[in-house]
């Protein structure tokens, strides 16, 4: 499967589609307004959306600096899901971010929590995919998490400096 990938600028005909499938897909103490990233113009943020021919398939959210690409945000349309159009949008960002160490950061499972289940299959998502653990764990929005790696490993003072760096260049951005 080759998705066509693109950018998306605040005029995309189709912004309403990606705002959706954002409002559905992620839990709202997890969402941040989208337009900072849409808007960016360090270089830093990226929207994109993805298509199988003229099928709009799910978006991702990217924070780049240096050698760290960061997925803040991917999604599938719901009745799309498990048909590897996942898979096929992270082989896509790898290829789009050749040389990146691609990050990712997903909630700590917990069998405690309603949507431990959840957490469970995102996480064999993402290791079946390639994607290894890695020693960064944080605490954003009341929520524990942690981070897993493609393309080499990071430690938490590279996750840290990433940030600094990502804040540093844009206040914009500080929202994430």
């Amino acid at each position: 499967m080759q998705l066509r990938i693109v950018q998306i600028n605040e005029n995309f005909e189709a912004l309403s589609q990606i705002k959706a499938l954002y409002i559905s897909a992620f839990p709202e103490n997890e969402r941040r307004p989208l337009m900072p990233l849409i808007k960016d113009k360090t270089g830093h943020g990226e929207v994109l959306a993805f298509y199988d021919d003229a099928i709009f398939c799910g978006f991702a959210c990217l924070l780049t600096n240096k050698d760290i690409c960061h997925i803040i945000y991917l999604a599938v349309k719901d009745s799309l899901r498990g048909k590897g159009y996942g898979s096929a949008i992270l082989t896509a960002i790898t290829e789009l971010k050749p040389n990146k160490k691609i990050i990712v950061d997903i909630e700590v499972e917990n069998k405690h929590m309603a949507n431990n289940e959840q957490r469970c299959k995102r996480k064999y998502f993402y290791l079946h995919n390639g994607f290894q653990e890695t020693e960064v764990n944080y605490q954003w929005r009341q929520e524990s998490y942690e981070i897993l790696s493609i393309g080499g490993k990071i430690a938490p003072k590279d996750f840290r400096a990433f940030w600094e760096d990502i804040y540093s260049s844009s206040d914009a951005l500080t929202i994430y």
